[in-house]
């Protein structure tokens, strides 16, 4: 083989090699593009399948917090700008009823004759209902019902009747109400849209570190005298479990 040859030859061989080194640069290309491709795809899919856990969360959430339906029967007594409940029905987490209405769920109403508790939940999955009129006028309402319940001993923190036993607001009514039926995550919701309404569980965290554990009419009976005596106790030692609002909050109407 001549010189001429083997030139050939050798340069025939570099542009082989040369090739080849560009297919394999183009084939690593299209690897790295093909694994991107895949990389965005899994990526993509891990998206839409996080939007699909968190809109399920959502859900999940949305429906813990609407679990029980609320309801208000109106007698039409109140300041609609004051009312807890009327400002309820604006966020569409109540709805009013007439007094004719003859409701199957819970009646909060101070002729009850039970403790509302845990053993209603039959009563709860049918709803919750707060009758609504003025303090000063609740002689006059003569609704009658199997299903009314009362509340066990607690105090108001609705800046007009702040401190008071029993002086609940609609709000306030059905969010105890809420509580004792072991639903303490709506009952704070619904509380949450009032400037005041996180300090009801504040102001009562005694008598509902009693009422939580109980089941029935009975306990709550018992719970409630524990409190009671805890409470007299307090106030002999010159303890002060509340303090007064401060004069820039908003008035609410006297509701129960």
């Amino acid at each position: 083989m001549n010189n001429k040859q083997r030139y050939q030859n050798w340069k025939k061989a570099r542009s082989d090699k040369r090739d080849q080194k560009q297919q394999q640069g183009q084939q690593q290309q299209i690897s790295l593009h093909q694994l991107q491709q895949l990389n965005n795809q899994q990526s993509n899919s891990q998206d839409e399948s996080d939007d699909e856990d968190d809109q399920q969360q959502i859900a999940k959430t949305e429906e813990r917090l609407n679990d029980v339906k609320l309801f208000m029967i109106d007698y039409g007594q109140c300041d609609v700008k004051k009312c807890t409940g009327r400002k309820m029905e604006r966020f569409k987490l109540l709805t009013a009823i007439k007094p004719k209405v003859k409701f199957q769920g819970i009646i909060v109403s101070a002729n009850g004759k039970k403790y509302v508790s845990k053993e209603d939940e039959e009563l709860l999955q049918k709803g919750i209902c707060v009758i609504d009129c003025s303090w000063a006028k609740i002689e006059e309402i003569t609704y009658v019902s199997p299903n009314e319940r009362l509340l066990p001993h607690m105090v108001a923190v609705n800046p007009v009747n702040y401190g008071k036993q029993f002086k609940l607001s609609c709000v306030e009514a059905i969010a105890a109400t809420l509580a004792l039926c072991g639903r303490r995550e709506q009952a704070d919701f619904i509380l949450s849209k009032f400037t005041w309404g996180e300090n009801f569980f504040k102001l009562n965290k005694d008598a509902f570190d009693l009422y939580s554990e109980c089941q029935n009419d009975k306990e709550l009976r018992i719970a409630e005298q524990k409190y009671l005596e805890m409470a007299q106790k307090k106030e002999n030692t010159g303890q002060r479990n509340y303090d007064m609002p401060s004069s820039s909050d908003e008035e609410e109407n006297q509701i129960q």
